[in-house]
């Protein structure tokens, strides 16, 4: 197939379109990791934040120091808070971001489809010329033949002809 038709010009859009696709997936998924890791690491500040005011309260503390802790904690759980928006909010973009390179990918999948089938039209057709020019030629050596044959009974009948005076 010409490497320049339409066809293959719409099949290359579709490949640039779903590799652009894809990274934007690949961009998606990690810069969520990151964000589950900042996650992970705010619950775990917390967590250990929590045990100190827990382990200070064992101990006796001061209302001013408790009062402290529990802002400060306040504070961790508007973090983490915000921090679970920004990772669903991610991890809504990465589903929408998948399903159009899913899309893409479908696309890309339907003009390969095409393109083989074309291809295939076009090996057919070439087949059928060869076949045909080698029918051609083999009918054309097949008269070719009978006329050398008929010549050769002419000559032959000549050549008794000409015996016989």
């Amino acid at each position: 197939m010409n490497a320049r038709s339409p066809l293959s010009t719409l099949k290359e859009l579709a490949q640039e379109t779903c590799d652009q696709a894809a990274q934007s997936v690949g961009h998606s998924r990690r810069s969520l990791q990151e964000t589950q890791q900042r996650l992970d690491q705010l619950l775990n500040y917390r967590h250990e934040y929590r045990q100190r005011l827990d382990e200070s309260m064992e101990k006796g503390i001061e209302p001013a120091n408790w009062h402290n802790y529990q802002q400060f904690l306040a504070s961790l759980d508007q973090a983490i808070a915000s921090q679970r928006k920004v990772l669903n909010d991610q991890q809504r973009q990465l589903d929408r971001q998948q399903q159009a390179w899913q899309g893409e990918r479908r696309k890309l999948n339907t003009y390969d489809t095409l393109v083989s089938r074309r291809e295939q039209v076009e090996q057919t057709r070439a087949t059928r010329r060869e076949q045909q020019l080698f029918d051609e030629m083999s009918a054309r050596m097949s008269r070719q033949q009978e006329n050398d044959r008929g010549l050769d009974v002419t000559s032959t009948n000549t050549t008794h002809s000409n015996n016989r005076f």
